[in-house]
């Protein structure tokens, strides 16, 4: 039969990697010692698996972008911006000069000057820093009235007084403003004077008119003024002023409140971080039961024992999150975030970074567990990661934001203080709250010094927070495996899940079936290797997919269970190895009742169903050695089962290939050899 299937999947298959012939290759020793199969040990089950999901990860690039890749950069992106932030820095010393514009010291720097030109000239000749121009005006009034426009503006109340101060700064400040930016600009005019000067009153006074979008152009230019009369009135050339701008420093209130709104930034960039590391979970387990393969529900027929497959999922994912976790706690160390590590801060609670390590490690465990209840929301592995990452960005990031800004709100805390409860039953939510929690605690440890002797690990700082992750990393796999077991044994989906009845009616039944009806009623094959009697399956909507079939097969016969497109072929498939429920009737295989004895069912058999049931990044060796260990093959005879397997299907020449490169023919190989491993006593092709 397994030639028939080979054929059919054969047909077209260009890259002519089939064959049903010897190909020509070294003849392969395989020793044909006989042995019997041991009853699967948990270890060896967990080993098998856990080598298969390493196999798989380190071939699957979307598994280290996702799972590490990501998180290592966003960890990177909130801590740097939280170490490295000028909020928190105080402001650096300034020399105050012309240095920092465009054109430095060669800066057009116009004045007006009246009385004394002789002085003004001296002094403005002295200028550093500006080229100095003068400018002429008209001698008084400036103006021909007390009321001008100027710039589109009337200055009528107040008016002004064309023939004193304020009429000449006016006109001054026009004149500039038109020789900078008039119909011949003069780029790089940021600021200009207007001097009195009169020696023989020993007066010398000036107005500056600056640009104000150019920084510090106010001090910049006052410094250059006065250093020009400083030498211009000092008895020595090499004395001069040197302006230096010293900034006070923030003060502790201001910094520890800078601090604490940055660490909700970071805080968010870390939340952002494990979301996309979730990627690296729900996909691949989203895949490995999709209906178009079902590779899991192929390695459940094998025998696999769901503990060891979840313990094997949960051991994989917590290795592999570690290096996201690990790199976290270094960064926060290495760059000695103060809310998070407490060094040099007096305000921190006790405890922290041994508070935020305890944060990250029970956070790890509670959202891979929380990713193994989403992974029963999606059907499709390639969706499910895009939607796996919204969903906690929302349950994380969004959920955080919004709490935060509940707690601001005066009339609101209250009421968040009791929606936290229902908020922590989020992972990610957790770990952002705690983080924040730590932050906000060094704030008013610092404004209210009676809160000080706080610990990090008090209920009201991270206390909720680890207790609400250490629950949930306990009940979220226990939720996760009892869906599973609900959905992969008969008897427990039996209690939950109910088809709808239909009436069928009337028919006419060959007499070959009835007799063979009255034959399994009858008890006279209750002896035979498999059993089917009166087995039914109607679909959602009333759809009848199997109708009362009954049919006994003796050990050792081969027998062509075939039928048109909609008989019922693949219905009686599923049902019999454990995919799907009967509405009603029942089935014996190897005298063991497919309902109540799933688990000795699953030992008997060997299965090559409809559609291969794959692992796309497993080479056929592998794919080989993972069944073998499922099933019981001692571990001395691996190799030769595998090899052997290898020869009889002519897959030696694609030992090391991966199974989603090799042509339908060889899949179907692969897959009538994953079903005969272990000689079971009932295959089904």
């Amino acid at each position: 039969m397994e030639e028939v299937f080979i054929k059919v999947a054969e047909i077209g298959d260009v890259s002519q990697q089939h064959t049903l012939h010897p190909r020509q290759h070294k003849q392969i020793d395989v020793k044909s010692e006989q042995f019997e199969l041991q009853r699967p040990r948990f270890v060896d089950h967990f080993r098998a698996l856990f080598l298969k999901r390493l196999r798989t990860a380190k071939r699957d690039k979307r598994v280290v972008l996702f799972g590490a890749l990501l998180p290592i950069l966003f960890m990177t992106l909130g801590v740097v911006l939280l170490k490295y932030s000028s909020l928190t820095k105080n402001d650096l010393v300034l020399d105050v000069d012309t240095s920092g514009y465009p054109q430095g010291g060669a800066s057009p720097t116009p004045y007006f000057c009246t009385g004394n030109d002789n002085q003004c000239t001296s002094i403005f000749s002295k200028l550093r820093g500006g080229i100095a121009q003068r400018v002429a005006i008209a001698q008084l009034p400036v103006y021909p009235s007390n009321t001008p426009t100027v710039f589109n503006i009337s200055y009528t109340n107040p008016s002004i007084n064309a023939s004193d101060t304020t009429g000449f700064c006016l006109r001054a400040a026009e004149e500039a403003f038109q020789l900078g930016h008039g119909a011949a600009k003069l780029q790089g005019q940021y600021g200009g004077f207007v001097a009195q000067s009169l020696p023989s009153l020993s007066v010398f006074g000036y107005n500056l008119m600056v640009n104000t979008t150019a920084t510090h152009s106010a001090i910049v230019f006052k410094a250059l003024i006065d250093d020009a009369l400083v030498q211009s009135f000092a008895s020595k050339e090499s004395v001069y002023l040197r302006v230096t701008n010293h900034p006070l420093p923030l003060t502790s209130a201001s910094k520890m409140l800078f601090t604490t709104f940055l660490s909700f930034i970071a805080t968010i960039f870390i939340a952002i971080a494990f979301a996309f590391f979730t990627a690296s979970v729900v996909p691949y387990l989203v895949h490995e039961k999709h209906p178009s393969h079902n590779s899991k529900h192929q390695q459940l027929v094998s025998g696999v024992s769901l503990p060891a497959f979840w313990l094997a999922t949960y051991a994989w994912d917590m290795l592999f999150y570690s290096i996201p976790c690990g790199f976290g706690l270094l960064v926060i160390y290495l760059f000695e975030i103060t809310p998070f590590t407490g060094k040099d801060c007096t305000s921190c609670a006790s405890q922290p970074f041994a508070a935020v390590a305890v944060v990250f490690v029970v956070f790890g465990f509670a959202l891979c567990s929380f990713c193994y209840c989403l992974t029963y929301l999606f059907l499709d592995g390639a969706s499910s990661q895009t939607y796996v990452i919204m969903v906690n960005m929302f349950l994380g990031v969004v959920l955080m934001t919004i709490s935060q800004v509940l707690d601001v709100i005066e009339t609101t805390t209250e009421i968040n203080k009791s929606l936290k409860f229902i908020w922590r039953l989020s992972p990610l939510f957790n770990l952002g709250n705690a983080l924040n929690n730590l932050s906000f605690q060094s704030l008013l440890n610092g404004l209210f010094s009676s809160t000080s002797s706080k610990s990090s690990f008090d209920m009201d700082v991270t206390g909720w927070e680890i207790a609400y992750l250490a629950v949930e990393a306990v009940v979220f796999p226990a939720i996760a495996i009892g869906i599973d077991y609900a959905l992969s044994f008969p008897k427990i989906k039996a209690l939950i899940a109910k088809d709808p009845f239909v009436m069928d009616g009337p028919a006419t039944v060959d007499d070959d079936v009835k007799a063979e009806e009255n034959r399994v009623a009858s008890g006279a094959a209750n002896d035979h290797a498999v059993v089917i009697k009166n087995l039914r399956k109607v679909y959602k909507g009333g759809k009848v997919g199997l109708k009362d079939l009954s049919v006994a097969l003796p050990k050792g016969e081969c027998f062509g269970y075939l039928g048109i497109n909609g008989a019922g072929k693949t219905s009686t498939m599923k049902i019999l190895t454990g995919d799907s429920l009967a509405t009603s009737g029942s089935a014996m295989l190897g005298g063991f009742d497919i309902l109540s004895q799933q688990l000795e069912v699953r030992r008997l058999i060997g299965y090559c169903p409809q559609f291969d049931a794959l692992i796309d990044l497993l080479t056929v060796r592998e794919h080989l050695e993972l069944f073998a260990a499922i099933k019981g093959v001692p571990k001395q005879f691996v190799n030769d089962t595998v090899m052997k397997k290898m020869d009889q299907m002519n897959l030696n020449d694609f030992e090391h290939k991966l199974a989603g490169t090799l042509s339908g023919g060889n899949k179907r190989k692969l897959s009538v050899a994953i079903a005969m491993i272990g000689s079971p006593p009932i295959i089904f092709l």
